[in-house]
């Protein structure tokens, strides 16, 4: 027999044991946990909205709703450990912002605490949307264990939330909306399995539902089902046991150490090759890229925004003043129309400060060909215009 423990989720059956996510009853004699993380925010229903518009809740409450989530968590990382599956139904994120020992210091608590995933798996990700449309959703290439759940209730689902990305060419997410965002999503975690589920039209009494996790649980756990151990194991130490942790601790430091140095080298490389951009970027990134270009050739260069005057470029050193305008052209030439605006810039320019700057339109053509194959970068009345006022324009 599969035992299956839920939480805040009741279902009758036998091998089944309900529980609360502040229950007393472990988790750790379960093959599958199924959690209802919709039910949580019961534990601050209490919590007042700040100037801000944001939860609160202090310390001890705060405490011991965390410690609550941290409690499972453990249970839950034991479980996954050992090659058990923990089912969550999906639902919108929901939590508040808790006090930490009365210390006046805060941090975020969710509905998904109780799951050894980074928050913003969820924050940020997890989107409120529904949808009780038939053919709505689909399954996604995959060769899920979990498919049989969208066979036996694709007609049942009706989803509340979504991962708000393009899912298609990742497989973990098993189900997918029309738009391909994610509603369904198997994750590998340890030994384990994490199961984020639609959520279907609850029923105490669903011995289908009971039954098709089973059968798709059979398919990924072992057959010879084991006791996860219990927390109070780790007390004791067998003889090489603490001396190997310490080997383990001082690889860790020394990994750490080369990641840093790994994120410095990177950091360093990346400020070369954002200068690439300038070859297929357009808007403001490509302008933010030759301000830095100019910079880098010591101008002083800066973007302008004044009242109603907007300026790509403000450049300047000791042989004087430009101006500059830009334009990436996704298939296509620089059209006499940026050189009209630039034409306008130049015009402002001089209202401003009694002389005229050296006026320089740049274009980046063609940005989406190889530089090698495109065209001219300006069309043929650019250069007419261009010439006749004695403007110089380059192409990137």
């Amino acid at each position: 027999m599969i035992n299956i423990i839920t939480v805040n989720y009741p279902l009758n059956g036998d091998g089944i044991i309900n529980t609360s996510i502040d229950g007393d009853e472990t988790l750790l004699d379960a093959d599958i946990v199924v959690f209802d993380p919709s039910e949580f925010s019961s534990l601050w229903n209490h919590a007042k909205k700040g100037d801000d518009n944001v939860r609160r809740l202090y310390s001890p409450t705060s405490d011991q709703i965390r410690n609550t989530f941290s409690s499972r968590r453990r249970e839950v990382e034991t479980l996954l450990e050992n090659g058990k599956i923990i089912i969550s139904f999906l639902h919108p994120t929901s939590g508040f912002k808790g006090e930490i020992g009365n210390e006046s210091r805060y941090d975020i608590v969710s509905n998904y605490d109780f799951l050894p995933l980074r928050q913003d798996f969820f924050l940020g990700r997890l989107k409120s949307g529904t949808s009780s449309l038939n053919g709505a959703i689909k399954l996604n290439k995959s060769k899920s264990p979990f498919n049989q759940f969208f066979n036996a209730f694709k007609s049942q689902i009706s989803y509340t939330s979504y991962f708000d990305l393009n899912a298609t060419e990742n497989p973990e997410y098993f189900i997918l909306n029309k738009a391909n965002k994610g509603i369904g999503v198997v994750l590998p975690v340890f030994e384990g399995l994490i199961v984020l589920l639609p959520s279907i039209e609850y029923e105490r009494n669903n011995s289908k539902l009971v039954g098709v996790l089973r059968s798709c649980a059979k398919q990924f756990l072992t057959k010879n089902i084991q006791t996860p151990p219990p927390p109070w194991v780790k007390e004791f130490k067998l003889t090489g046991e603490t001396e190997l942790d310490s080997k383990a601790s001082d690889i860790q430091i020394e990994i750490e150490k080369l990641q840093a140095k790994k994120i410095e080298i990177e950091e360093e490389k990346n400020e070369i090759t954002q200068f690439k951009g300038l070859l297929f970027e357009q808007g403001n990134e490509l302008e933010e890229l030759v301000i830095k270009s100019f910079q880098k050739m010591g101008f002083d260069a800066e973007n302008r925004k004044m009242d109603d005057l907007e300026h790509d470029v403000v450049f300047e050193s000791a042989e004087g003043k430009g101006l500059a305008e830009i334009e990436g052209k996704d298939n296509d030439a620089v059209h006499i129309s940026k050189l009209d605006q630039l034409n306008r810039a130049v015009d402002e320019d001089f209202e401003l400060r009694g002389e005229y700057p050296q006026g320089i339109l740049i274009g980046n053509h063609y940005r989406l060909t190889n530089p090698e194959n495109r065209k001219e970068a300006f069309t043929e009345k650019v250069h007419i215009v261009a010439k006749k006022e004695f403007w110089s324009s380059y192409n990137l």
